[in-house]
């Protein structure tokens, strides 16, 4: 079988050319495991780091999740307390004036006499800024409403007035609950209440 030759240029013997081709097969190995090696010694995230991280974040994101959920329901009461400084007293007066039959809004009562009947209520509609918009009726109230008269409602107060237990005192006092309950467009019974209480003869 004849051999080749491959003759280099800095080189005056002829070397043969399968001899070349091994040496250079054998140079790309050793410069192949050698990057293979220093590839391995910077290896990235490994799997069990991932499943770490993986983890603290499930724990986390609950955490902060419910965290902002809070703070955002604190907010919703602050302002709700904060708006109840005119929307309480605009009730009572609501409420007074329905004893001089002067009421915009509910029917003339006596002193002494409870409200409302058993298939009434006595409820007012507020803005988010706590303006009186309006009364409501029974039906929106027990289902919730996002306007009223074409205004946007963010409030409802509802007043109820019961007998006052005596404890021995001569004249028999009404025990009202005004109940400022938000926000409106949500059923009754899923509307977060603050609850005023006062006594009135």
């Amino acid at each position: 079988m004849s051999l080749k030759y491959w003759l280099p240029v800095c080189c005056k013997t002829a070397v043969p050319l399968t001899a070349m081709v091994g040496e250079t097969a054998a140079l790309s190995n050793r410069l192949l495991k050698r990057f293979s090696n220093k590839r391995g010694g910077h290896s990235g995230v490994s799997l069990v780091e991932a499943v770490i991280s993986i983890g603290v974040l499930a724990l986390v994101i609950p955490i902060v999740s419910g965290a902002l959920a809070q703070a955002g329901k604190c907010m919703v009461v602050t302002r709700a307390e904060s708006r109840s400084t005119w929307m309480i007293p605009a009730c009572l007066d609501e409420i007074q004036a329905s004893r001089a039959a002067r009421s915009s809004y509910f029917p003339a009562t006596a002193a002494g006499q409870t409200f409302p009947s058993a298939d009434d209520v006595w409820a007012l509609a507020f803005s988010p800024e706590g303006k009186t918009i309006g009364k409501i009726s029974r039906t929106l109230y027990d289902t919730g409403t996002r306007t009223l008269d074409g205004h946007p409602v963010r409030y409802l107060a509802a007043m109820t007035a019961t007998m006052a237990p005596s404890c021995g005192a001569p004249t028999s006092m009404l025990q009202v609950r005004i109940s400022l309950e938000y926000p409106a467009r949500l059923p009754a019974a899923h509307r977060q209440k603050l609850d005023f209480y006062t006594l009135m003869p």
